[in-house]
């Protein structure tokens, strides 16, 4: 199990079924401190799992490689470039694609206020070139909209989402030409305004 928390990094966007969604519906990841290290949390009552062997290490390398790329996704929709995050073709590019459409159309960016906490709680290499990772993440971070001056003075953003989101999904990678790219994920369980990670 692998735990991270991030401070004022990003918001979760809307992918699944291929919207933009609203506040009720799940969300990605799209934030996340590509520095940060993951580390194993403390086990009290019970040893803590095994370490994994490399296949397991190569995939969550390459998953943290990923939400790192949705980062910059997320801070300039218009530099994104989905082919370097997801399979093309598949349904989260299209989503992708759209997404970050919208968020150009519409002027939206990640803020750097809230915090991005998520967890792997398994790595499961299903062929060679296919694998499955189950997460848990919250997110309370701000999309916001920044508003131009006319005087040169600074004007605060308006705020677009500031809600609080937490979902347990399974993400799908697949290696292509060497690289392993997101190509599906499924959200088993998730809400607005619990955290579903704690415990």
């Amino acid at each position: 199990m692998k735990e991270r928390t991030i401070a004022g990094l990003g918001v979760l966007a809307l992918v699944i079924a291929g919207g933009c969604g609203g506040r009720d519906e799940p969300k990605l990841l799209e934030a996340v401190d590509p520095g940060a290290v993951l580390q194993r949390p403390v086990f009290t009552s019970e040893p803590p799992p095994a370490d994994p062997g490399p296949i397991e290490t190569s995939i969550e390398t390459a998953f943290a490689q990923i939400v790192s790329r949705r980062v910059e996704c997320g801070r300039s929709p218009r530099t994104c470039d989905p082919d370097r995050l997801a399979v093309p073709g598949s349904d989260v590019h299209r989503s992708l694609v759209e997404l970050m459409a919208d968020r150009v159309a519409n002027g939206v960016i990640a803020s750097t206020d809230g915090s991005l906490r998520y967890r792997i709680d398994n790595v499961t290499p299903t062929t060679i070139d296919t694998a499955l990772v189950r997460v848990c993440f919250t997110d309370d971070t701000v999309l916001v909209q920044p508003v131009p001056s006319a005087d040169g003075e600074p004007i605060a953003p308006i705020v677009v989402d500031d809600s609080t989101f937490s979902a347990v999904a399974d993400w799908e990678l697949r290696r292509i030409d060497g690289e392993w790219l997101w190509s599906a994920e499924h959200s088993l369980n998730w809400s607005v305004g619990e955290d579903l990670c704690v415990g």
